[in-house]
Formats: structure tokens, C-alpha cells, sequence
């Protein structure tokens, strides 16, 4: 008996141990859109670097599934939605005219497996190892120039924000102890001798 596994079967699948790369700019795949939550207007974009390691971004929109606008948003929420779109879309190689002349953008404009495998370009950040609150990021989704013009001129990706966090008070007890009292001063009222008063 031989295996026969497909070999879509492995779109979207990243190698076991594949590790984040460094900061930089990249070429990805769009291997998976996802709703957890199922909630309308958000997804999940899942993109695969070469070395197999996959990550995610968030997207929002202004409809549902079915087209139909979200109630509750107000013009600027809307355009601003519509503009993290787009930059998303043009980042995979659509046009303008392709966007805006489009009967309906759908998933299958994002998927590499599904739009001729279409390439998005990104400035990725890795969070820090071992420190709390420190996140892999795609830091923004760029055109295939201006991907290659950074890379080109050797500009370097923005670097890991340090996460600072506040160092323990050494004064204050560890033993649940009430802290102790503080003993304050005042400066001596003022004088005539200084010219304050008079």
C-alpha cells in the first residue's frame, strides 16, 4: 500500500519548528482566512514565509458575508476599514481599476492558492523572546515596488519596541505588612529677611 496524501493538503501548513524570521521586509503567501468568532467584518489573514513559519494579521471591513453594509459605523471607521483593505489588496498586485471596478472583492483575492499565487508583501517585526506582552507583527502591507525599493536601498525594518514594565517598589513590604509612614517635612515659613514677605 503507497501514501497518497494530496498535496493541496498541505497549503497553509507550516514545517514543524519553523521559526520567526528576523525584522524585515518580505514576500508571503495569504494561506488562510479565518472568523474564530464569527463575527461579520473581521477575519483573520494567516501568512506563510518561505522558511514555513506562518503568522497572522487582522483585517476588518464594513459588511457582513453577504455583502450588506455593517450598521453602526460611522464614515471615518468605514473609510478607514476600506483603506487597510485595500492597502492589503494592493499589496497582493491588484490594481486600482481591479479593486474598484470589481463586482465584489472575496476570498479568493487574498488566498495564494486561490488567486494565481499571488504574492503580498509586508515590513514583519518578531516579537521578543521570553517577554510578556511581545507579539510577532506585520507592521504594514506594501506594493511589490516599494517592497523591493526598501529592500534595495538596505533600509532596515523597524526593530522590536523594548516592552518596559514598572521594577517592584524595594520599600514597599512583601510580607502584607502595612507600608510605613512617610515622615514629611515643611521648609520653615518664609521670612521678611528673604523678601518673600513683607
Amino acid at each position: 500500500m503507497a501514501i497518497q496524501i494530496p498535496g493541496s493538503a498541505f497549503q497553509g501548513i507550516s514545517r514543524i519548528g519553523a521559526r520567526a524570521p528576523e525584522a524585515g521586509f518580505y514576500a508571503v503567501n495569504v494561506v488562510e482566512l479565518a472568523n474564530p468568532d464569527n463575527k461579520p467584518g473581521k477575519r483573520r489573514l494567516y501568512v506563510q514565509f518561505d522558511n514555513g513559519y506562518k503568522t497572522f494579521d487582522f483585517m476588518n471591513f464594513p459588511f457582513d458575508d453577504n455583502g450588506n453594509a455593517l450598521q453602526g459605523l460611522n464614515e471615518r471607521q468605514v473609510r478607514g476599514q476600506l483603506a487597510a483593505v485595500r492597502s492589503i489588496l494592493e499589496s497582493l498586485g491588484y490594481s486600482g481599476q481591479d479593486i474598484e471596478t470589481a463586482p465584489a472583492v472575496s476570498d479568493n483575492w487574498f488566498l495564494s492558492s486561490e488567486n494565481g499565487g499571488r504574492k503580498a508583501y509586508i515590513e514583519f517585526v518578531p516579537g521578543q523572546q521570553g517577554v510578556q506582552g511581545s507579539y510577532n507583527k506585520i507592521v504594514r502591507w506594501m506594493t511589490k515596488a516599494e517592497h523591493d525599493a526598501l529592500v534595495a536601498s538596505g533600509t532596515q525594518a523597524a526593530a522590536p519596541k523594548a516592552v518596559v514594565t514598572a521594577a517592584p517598589n524595594p520599600a514597599a513590604p512583601t510580607n502584607g505588612a502595612a507600608a510605613p509612614s512617610i515622615q514629611a517635612t515643611l521648609p520653615p515659613p518664609p521670612s521678611a529677611a528673604q523678601g518673600i514677605v513683607s
